[in-house]
């Protein structure tokens, strides 16, 4: 295989146009925590972040090819690349980033991190129940959604604000929460598209506990719930500040009517598969300008 072919099939599987969205969700939790931002070029925070994609990487990784017959079937773009790349080259891919992952999960229980080592650890562990059996818990019904709203869009942060800090405030634990709703709200939607796919294929998730009109609502709560990032900011405005969070909330409120016009479709299931490519977009539009206001605070 050339290397330009395995290169773009291991960019397929790793989800590479979705991870350009989530450095914010790597360096927000660190930014909030850090009174000079010059603390943010220190070689733990870069390693820390490392650790974040690689993580991400590999969970992508290890779903692509736990998927392979589903993918055969729904979306063989993803099932092409794994073939591509070979199973058993695959399966030497994941082992080398189990190995990566935990030399620098490592790094960070002996340079005295503790709890941020501690939550990297639940962060793996999230990556490998989502897709693995037995857990495999992305077909398990009400439990399906966890994996990816906590591991993804919950620890990172938190264990991003353990790395300078030792308690949690109040303001920040909302933010985390509001981040973290806002996100799973847009990640419904794309649950949303897999539901007939998914039932066919034994996978139970929340459009099938709950339906798929209920589910799209509470995609659009969540995704309204973002606006309590903007708590821990209220208290320290400044006409930088105030630019930020305005582009912020045109974003969200932009990604948060995108996801109510899912909700309208006649076939709801039509109109999630519709919608749910812009998802990368939503993310896009919140996530960078929430980063930028974060930024503008050192100003």
């Amino acid at each position: 295989m050339k290397v330009k072919e395995f290169i773009s099939s291991f960019l397929t599987i790793s989800r590479a146009n979705l991870q350009i969205t989530s450095f914010p969700t790597a360096a927000l939790g660190i930014l909030l925590a850090i009174e000079d931002l010059t603390l943010f070029l220190s070689p733990f925070v870069w390693i820390f972040i490392l650790l974040f994609f690689l993580t991400l990487t590999f969970a992508c990784n290890l779903n692509s090819y736990t998927d392979l017959k589903v993918d055969e079937k729904y979306k063989k773009y993803l099932s092409y690349a794994v073939k591509k790349l070979g199973e058993r080259n695959v399966r030497i891919i994941l082992t080398l980033e189990v190995v990566f992952i935990s030399f620098l999960i490592s790094y960070l229980f002996f340079k005295g991190f503790i709890l941020t080592f501690l939550l990297s650890c639940l962060g793996f562990f999230f990556a490998l129940s989502y897709s693995l059996e037995p857990l495999r818990i992305k077909k398990r019904g009400f439990w399906s959604p966890f994996p990816v709203w906590i591991g993804l869009y919950t620890l990172p942060l938190l264990a991003g604000w353990f790395l300078f800090k030792s308690n949690l405030s109040l303001s920040f634990l909302l933010f985390v929460i509001g981040y973290a709703c806002m996100n799973e709200g847009f990640t419904l939607v794309n649950t949303c598209e897999d539901y007939s796919e998914d039932k066919k294929e034994g996978i139970k998730t929340w459009a099938h506990v709950f339906g798929l009109r209920k589910t799209l609502r509470l995609a659009f709560i969540f995704s309204l719930l973002g606006v309590l990032c903007l708590v821990p900011f209220l208290f320290k405005l400044s006409t930088f500040i105030v630019m930020g969070i305005l582009i912020f909330l045109l974003g969200l409120l932009y990604a948060s009517k995108e996801v109510y016009r899912v909700t309208q479709g006649k076939d709801l299931e039509k109109s999630a598969k519709k919608f749910a490519p812009k998802m990368r977009i939503w993310f896009m539009l919140t996530r960078y300008p929430l980063l930028l206001t974060v930024v503008l605070c050192f100003l």
